[in-house]
């Protein structure tokens, strides 16, 4: 199969940047290459510079749009990812906002969830850290822009593999339960989820304010501009008050100084100021 020229990539790279905010850069090439390759073959094309030509013609066509940004965006996820976070959210964070709230529901987003293993980890960790009655009124919220990931995590059904990447034995025994093709969620944990296809940089959707917002490793991927639109979303679907998690190397204050930065038990995390 061809490689892919400078102007093919050019040309995907506008379409990506126009339909998610996700910038290429030229160094990322060669992981494009693989991706498009399954596309190019399924579609028919010998080449992917035929793939890319393809795509531009049809760029206002919503099945060709789902399917490239089907294949360029879905990324690698695993349960309690990264580990310290969810840690602190459980022991700090979590009961913190609950008690803020007075008992009602807290409602958290996981932006960019992919396939589902953060807004589960997040359901988990309310499970964990609060009451029965207070878990059941709680919600999250997982979002991504693509449709395939979004039907995998409704689908709610994990591999062996997938199982073991991050999850904890006693908390898969408690919060799963074997189904043909793997393991689910029980019903106490799907209950609590929502999952809709969206775009982070959407300034405006149907949804509540949210008390916390996870939104890691998704900055890195924008332009300046896009982590501004990003960021803008989040502030303006948090409560006064409200938490927001990024990935390790995200500073969101320096890039939008309306986040106070904050430290918990080793962890930077950051606030939507009270007067907001």
């Amino acid at each position: 199969m061809s490689e892919l020229s400078p102007q093919s990539f050019d040309l995907l790279a506008r379409f990506l940047k126009r339909e998610s905010g996700i910038v290429l850069k030229p160094e990322k090439s060669y992981s494009l290459r693989s991706k498009l390759r399954p596309l190019a073959r399924e579609w028919g094309y010998d080449g992917l510079n035929d793939l890319v030509a393809h795509v531009h013609r049809e760029r206002h066509n919503p099945e060709v749009v789902e399917a490239i940004l089907n294949a360029l965006t879905i990324k690698e996820t695993s349960f309690f990812r990264d580990g310290r976070p969810f840690e602190v959210l459980q022991s700090h964070v979590l009961p913190a906002l609950a008690e803020r709230r007075g008992g009602r529901d807290l409602k958290l987003w996981s932006a960019a969830c992919s396939t589902g293993q953060e807004a589960i980890s997040l359901a988990i960790n309310l499970r964990e850290s609060l009451s029965p009655d207070q878990a059941d009124q709680c919600m999250v919220v997982g979002t991504d822009v693509s449709q395939k990931a979004i039907s995998r995590a409704k689908s709610a059904v994990y591999s062996e593999l997938e199982m073991q990447r991050g999850l904890p034995p006693d908390l898969r025994r408690r919060y799963f339960e074997p189904v043909e093709g793997g393991y689910r969620p029980v019903a106490e944990i799907r209950n609590m989820i929502r999952y809709r296809t969206m775009n982070v940089l959407e300034a405006d959707f149907p949804l509540s304010r949210f008390d916390l917002v996870l939104c890691r490793n998704v900055l890195i991927y924008f332009d300046e501009e896009g982590r501004r639109k990003a960021l803008d979303t989040v502030h303006q679907r948090l409560t006064a008050g409200g938490y927001l998690f990024t990935g390790a190397g995200e500073d969101a204050q320096r890039m939008d100084n309306r986040f106070e930065r904050d430290r918990i038990d080793g962890v930077q995390c950051f606030r939507k100021g009270r007067e907001a």
